[in-house]
């Protein structure tokens, strides 16, 4: 994977178009700190860091609606 970034925002837009609770990502750095803008802003509800298996970790991001609808429009 060499653009995490933009697969982490697709993941993200994906899983709001279906309704789920959380989804995963790749972890990386960036996004890390563009989840915490996110979560700042009151974009997302939370996110962690979660280590799948030894040396492999990964980010479960929780989603956020507002009267059933997503919370980020575009």
């Amino acid at each position: 994977m060499s653009d995490t970034l933009a697969d982490m925002i697709t993941r993200i837009r994906n899983g709001q178009k279906a309704n789920k609770v959380s989804i995963k990502a790749i972890y990386s750095k960036l996004n890390m700190n563009v989840l915490s803008v996110l979560k700042d802003e009151g974009y997302i509800r939370d996110f962690k860091d979660i280590e799948e298996r030894k040396g492999i970790n990964s980010i479960q991001i929780d989603l956020k609606y507002f009267n059933g609808n997503p919370v980020i429009k575009k």
